[in-house]
């Protein structure tokens, strides 16, 4: 399974819709979650990457991949055990 989160609209409550879709994402055992935030390259990437390597987050994940170039995302993979 793939979630797809797109923060590109809006960064109001960018922490909650992280913290449901790590949380369906647990839930449904994804194999991947991609995080869309667009074209915001500072302010946006730090505080995706900041709340993705809090201690109950980090635990859950396996490997945490960055696009270097384009339209930013983030790509999370699970490894279920």
């Amino acid at each position: 399974m793939k979630i797809k989160l797109n923060l590109s609209a809006g960064i109001a409550q960018l922490e909650e819709r992280l913290a449901e879709a790590m949380a369906r994402a647990k839930k449904h055992r994804a194999e991947l979650i991609e995080i869309s935030y667009g074209t915001r390259e500072g302010e946006t990437k730090r505080r995706i990457l900041n709340f993705l390597m809090k201690k109950e987050y980090r635990g859950l994940y396996s490997r945490l991949v960055k696009s270097k170039e384009g339209w930013g995302r983030i790509f999370i993979h699970f490894r279920w055990r």
